[in-house]
């Protein structure tokens, strides 16, 4: 009797193509999973935690506290510009057509932000309401001011040009003086230049002192888990997984530092607002604080997120190399 032949079977591994739907998908839930675990971690030692947190905070603030004060000073623009006015005094007995021709030519003029006419008879008003001295000028023959062309400056607007603007208008027939604040420009000018820079200086320190501070905190995670990453490594962990959990406390580290700095921000607004409004108020001025604004406050706190993982990268780059099983 003839035997059967024995069946074989395909037991054993065997090959699947994964879609690249599955892989994002898969990779997405990886680092979902990491960012909550090292969040889980952070939240497990709130002290060292907080006080990292408080660093990067205080740290940003200063910097985020200028930026909010440049930013209200575009509010008074509108008064520096005013305050280094041009007076284009015209020429006595001009005609008000004259008078509007030059002035429709000041305003198509580069580096003039706006210009206004005050006529002989609105000065001579505006001076005798101001002065007192109604019955005086009653005596006069004639009025004895001219009419005058307030020139407002581009804020913007290189002193040269500024200058070289009032020189041109002073050799227009229908011109008799042209006066011009330029000290008050120069100081201006300087002063805006020199905030600017103070706030770039000063946040391109405090962001290198963030860096500093989160990679030393990432390198004292990593040298307390030594013996866990050789474990981890002799498993078959290549580096990149390895490093993923810290880079995601450095992302961490920033954010929530980022977003107490913005709560800083505002109770700083809080309590300053009102007593310069009510500073402002004595001088006549309607001028009002405002709080940082969203877009800034998104940068701030994007910023602080790079930092963070900036510092974190760092770390890990220097000291993870050097673990090996």
């Amino acid at each position: 009797m003839a035997s059967k032949p024995l069946k074989t079977s395909n037991a054993g591994a065997s090959a699947h193509n994964i879609s690249i739907k599955d892989r994002l998908s898969g990779w997405g839930q990886q680092h979902q999973l990491v960012a909550v675990e090292t969040l889980m971690k952070l939240l497990t030692k709130p002290l060292g935690s907080a006080m990292t947190w408080l660093v990067i905070a205080i740290s940003l603030t200063l910097p985020g506290a200028m930026w909010m004060t440049l930013d209200n000073l575009s509010q008074l623009s509108n008064r520096f510009q005013a305050s280094g006015s041009m007076n284009v005094y015209l020429q006595p007995g001009l005609n008000e057509n004259d008078a509007q021709a030059l002035l429709r030519e000041i305003r198509t003029r580069d580096h003039v932000a706006a210009a206004s006419y005050i006529s002989a008879t609105q000065a001579l008003a505006e001076f005798r309401d101001s002065s007192g001295l109604g019955d005086a000028l009653d005596l006069l023959p004639e009025n004895p001011l001219p009419g005058v062309i307030v020139v407002e400056p581009d804020l913007g607007a290189p002193q040269n040009d500024v200058k070289g603007l009032a020189d041109t208008l002073k050799t227009d027939g229908r011109v008799d003086d042209v006066e011009l604040d330029a000290a008050w420009l120069d100081r201006l000018h300087a002063l805006l230049a020199l905030s600017e820079r103070i706030v770039w200086v000063l946040g391109a320190l405090l962001a290198l002192a963030i860096v500093l501070v989160v990679g030393n905190t990432i390198r004292l995670s990593i040298a307390s888990r030594v013996d866990e990453i050789r474990v981890i490594k002799l498993v078959g962990a290549t580096n990149a997984w390895v490093r993923r959990p810290f880079l995601y406390t450095g992302l961490w580290f920033g954010l929530v530092g980022g977003l107490l700095s913005w709560v800083l921000l505002v109770v700083g607004w809080l309590l300053v607002s009102g007593p310069v409004e009510d500073l402002a108020r004595l001088y006549g001025s309607e001028f009002e604080l405002q709080p940082l604004g969203a877009g800034a406050a998104l940068v701030l706190l994007l910023g602080a997120m790079l930092l963070g993982w900036i510092g974190s990268w760092w770390s890990v780059f220097r000291h993870l190399h050097q673990i090996e099983p």
